[in-house]
């Protein structure tokens, strides 16, 4: 069995699962305003304001960037720390 199609229905898998609303919970932003950016440490797409309910997604491998979801479904990353604890 070639590889590719294995590789892709992997990979369509763990989007699936990453995109399940199990997989987020509801958080709010505790920081007066956090730029909103398509990658952790990328370039900014947007501004939040406090307090913001967002759709808490996952954290980098750094741990240091949350990936949000605002309620407009325009996803970015954050400072995971300008997130209010659970």
């Amino acid at each position: 069995m070639p590889r590719t199609p294995v590789l892709a229905l992997l990979m369509l898998l763990v989007t699936l699962t990453l995109a399940t609303p199990a997989a987020a919970s509801t958080r709010r932003l505790c920081a007066r305003s956090v730029a909103l950016r398509d990658s952790p440490e990328g370039f900014v797409i947007g501004r939040l304001y406090r307090p913001q309910r967002l759709r808490y997604v996952r954290r980098s491998a750094n741990r240091h960037w949350a990936l949000v979801r605002t309620p407009a479904a325009v996803a970015g990353w954050i400072p995971y720390r300008s997130l209010c604890r659970a």
